[in-house]
């Protein structure tokens, strides 16, 4: 990322250009054994296991040394889950998993804090009922709790930081919904409602009185909302979907304070304190705030209409959007780090020959053109980054 010293609207009070590279190694593998019985109990059982090794160079700006920092995770699980059909319409299931989660973090090159090492192990566990109400209608309850471990980001240390440290969050859901047909399978209509608590959730705090990525815990955090997705075969040409979801995220921790922006107008709680360079530092109180990029209202529409051509080709239109409520992109408030309502949509004209096996097609991606923010940065100025332009093109495609 580079800011200019000038050339723009607003202050910028120096340059900053700041690059990241990646080298990474992963290995992954899944083991699981599975009942294949015909009767009303049936059972799997499986491990896993997560090795990642990698190492990330952080070139600062200007006068900060290269540096490069390696981490590793070693992660590993044992699970098990099992079903009993209770009656001919009501299943239940339980399942319970055991995951260990280990983490290493040192410095290869450059500024040398000391190597840091983070790890938890959790049994997690859920339970679900689901039950048919009739040949095209059911109805499910679910109640589960898991967790994600300590997480150690280095980033900071090539700004003459400490490696930050956040530790094990532990989420418990509950989630109720139904799945329906109607219309001899033309209309298909789906919902959940769902409610959520978070034990010292983690969180990235980005940017603010430094150039700096650090990891939080708050002492809590809390979501519930619904979701509802449809799908109307209007004709046997003609197929539309559409979906909907509010989520409501709230931050409860009444001491969390984070940095906040230089230049915005944080509509927070704050503090000011005075730096020895002459520099004010500002510090913003986060209770209350929702979780950040996390828009309470989200949609989705999308429509195909396809025309048969001979027995194995088929020309079509097809359009897809998407809908973004009112978003706060950081953990603090402000007028100026967030978005208003947003959305974008697509266009696809083509031929399909031979079933499906090769296409030829024009397509248009933000067709309406909107400019519409995608995140932040506030470190050393307000800025912002959005979405591609409108973009025309061609494709040809090919399965075999």
């Amino acid at each position: 990322m580079f800011l200019p010293g000038g050339g723009g609207p607003g202050l910028i009070p120096f340059p900053s250009d700041t690059q990241d590279s990646l080298d990474l190694e992963q290995f992954t593998q899944e083991i699981r054994l599975a009942s294949t019985t015909d009767g009303p109990l049936s059972w799997q059982i499986g491990g896993y296991y997560f090795n990642s090794d990698f190492d990330v160079t952080t070139v600062g700006f200007d006068f900060p040394p290269p540096v490069t920092v390696n981490q590793t995770n070693d992660a590993w699980a044992l699970f098990g889950q099992v079903s009993y059909q209770l009656t001919e319409t009501l299943r239940a299931t339980g399942g319970i998993r055991y995951t260990d989660d280990q983490k290493d973090f040192v410095v290869l090159s450059g500024a040398a804090p000391q190597p840091r090492s983070v790890g938890d192990e959790n049994v997690d566990w859920d339970i679900s009922l689901f039950a048919d109400v009739g040949e095209d209608a059911s109805v499910y309850a679910k109640v589960a709790n898991s967790f994600r471990g300590p997480t150690i980001q280095g980033r900071d240390v090539a700004f003459f930081s400490a490696p930050s440290v956040a530790q094990s969050e532990n989420i418990t859901s509950y989630e109720a919904g139904f799945k329906t047909e109607f219309a001899d399978r033309r209309v298909r209509l789906n919902g959940a409602v769902y409610y959520y608590t978070v034990s010292d959730p983690q969180f990235t705090a980005v940017g603010g009185t430094g150039n700096l990525v650090q990891l939080i815990n708050a002492n809590k955090g809390e979501g519930y909302g619904f979701e509802l997705d449809s799908a109307f075969q209007i004709t046997p040409r003609l197929l539309l979907t559409l979906g909907v979801a509010y989520n409501n995220t709230e931050i409860q921790d009444a001491a969390l304070e984070v940095g906040g922006c230089r230049q915005c107008t944080i509509t927070d709680p704050f503090r000011s304190v005075n730096n020895p360079d002459g520099s004010v530092s500002r510090f913003a109180r986060i209770d209350g705030n929702p979780f950040p990029n996390a828009p309470e209202w989200s949609g989705d529409l999308t429509a195909r209409y396809g025309i048969p051509v001979g027995n194995s080709g088929e020309f079509y239109i097809f359009t897809d959007w998407v809908y973004l409520g009112e978003t706060n992109f950081l953990l603090y408030e402000s007028r100026e780090f967030n978005a208003g309502s947003r959305f974008e949509g697509g266009l696809k004209v083509g031929y399909a020959g031979n079933n499906g096996q090769w296409e030829v097609a024009a397509f248009a991606r933000n067709i309406t053109d909107e400019d519409n923010v995608l995140g932040v940065v506030d470190f050393n100025n307000n800025t912002a980054f959005v979405n591609e332009p409108r973009v025309v093109g061609a494709m040809v495609s090919f399965k075999y």
